[in-house]
C-alpha cells in the first residue's frame, strides 16, 4: 500500500511538472506574436521619423516617449515589408493605429523622403493613401518637402510658397492621363498604375544620383501622387 501510494504521488509529481512546463510554453508562444509585433512597430516608426532628416537620438527619442514603445529598433529596414510583416501579426485596429501613430509622430510640412515611407507604410499595412488623406484632414499637416530632399521649387505653386497637396479641381481625364490611364477606371486599377509609376519614381531609387535627376524623380512623384488621392476620392467604388 506504502509503495502504491508513493508510486501515485511521483507520477501525479511528474504528471503536474509536465503541466506546468506546458503551461509556460504556451505562455512564452503566445508573447511572442506580441513582442515580434512591437519590435517591427518601433523599427517602423523609427524608420518614418528618421526619414525627416531627425538625428538617431531623437528619432529613438519619439519611439520612446511620443508612441510610448520600449522594444528594440532594428534600422536600414524595407518598410513595405516590415510593414506586411505587421499586418500579419495585427489586428485592424492595431493596423490603423501604428499607421495613426505615424501621423502623429510628422512635423508639418513633410519632407518627400518622408512622405515616401509613409505611403509605403501605410501600402504595407494594407491601406490606401485616402487613409492619409483623412487622417491627415484630423491632424492638419500638410506635405512640402524641404530642398535638401531635392524638392525644386517649380513642383510647388508659387515658386514654393504654396503648400504641397492643396486641393486644385482638375478634370478627371487630366488625373487619368497623369497616370497613363484610359476609360473608367475601378480602383484597383487606379492601384495598379500608381503602384506602377511609383515603382520608377520613388525618391529611393534616386538616392545619390545628380541634384537634377533627384528634383526631376521627386517632381514626377508628387504629381502623380497628387493625381492618385485625387481619384480615389472621385472613384470610391
Amino acid at each position: 500500500m506504502v509503495l502504491a501510494g508513493g508510486a501515485i504521488a511521483v507520477f501525479v509529481m511528474i504528471a503536474f511538472a509536465i503541466a506546468r512546463r506546458e503551461n509556460e510554453q504556451r505562455a512564452s508562444t503566445a508573447q511572442m506574436p506580441s513582442q515580434e509585433r512591437d519590435q517591427i512597430a518601433a523599427s517602423l516608426l523609427f524608420h518614418i521619423v528618421a526619414a525627416s532628416g531627425a538625428s538617431s537620438e531623437d528619432a529613438m527619442r519619439a519611439v520612446r516617449r511620443g508612441a510610448g514603445i520600449a522594444a528594440p529598433v532594428t534600422r536600414g529596414i524595407d518598410v513595405a515589408n516590415w510593414a506586411d510583416r505587421y499586418a500579419q501579426l495585427a489586428t485592424p485596429h492595431q493596423r490603423m493605429g501604428l499607421l495613426e501613430t505615424a501621423v502623429q509622430l510628422l512635423r508639418s510640412p513633410v519632407p518627400v523622403r518622408q512622405y515616401a515611407a509613409l505611403l509605403d507604410l501605410s501600402f504595407g499595412l494594407g491601406f490606401h493613401t485616402d487613409a492619409l488623406a483623412k487622417l491627415r484632414e484630423v491632424y492638419g499637416f500638410e506635405y512640402a518637402d524641404h530642398a535638401k530632399d531635392a524638392r525644386p521649387r517649380h513642383a510647388d505653386r508659387a515658386g514654393g510658397g504654396a503648400p504641397l497637396f492643396v486641393r486644385e479641381k482638375r478634370e478627371c481625364s487630366e488625373l487619368l492621363d497623369v497616370l497613363g490611364i484610359a476609360g473608367t477606371p475601378s480602383r484597383q486599377e487606379i492601384t495598379a498604375a500608381y503602384r506602377r509609376l511609383v515603382a520608377q519614381h520613388h525618391p529611393d531609387r534616386f538616392y545619390g544620383a545628380s541634384e537634377r535627376e533627384q528634383a526631376d524623380a521627386a517632381a514626377r512623384f508628387i504629381e502623380i501622387t497628387r493625381a492618385y488621392e485625387e481619384l480615389l476620392l472621385i472613384y470610391r467604388e
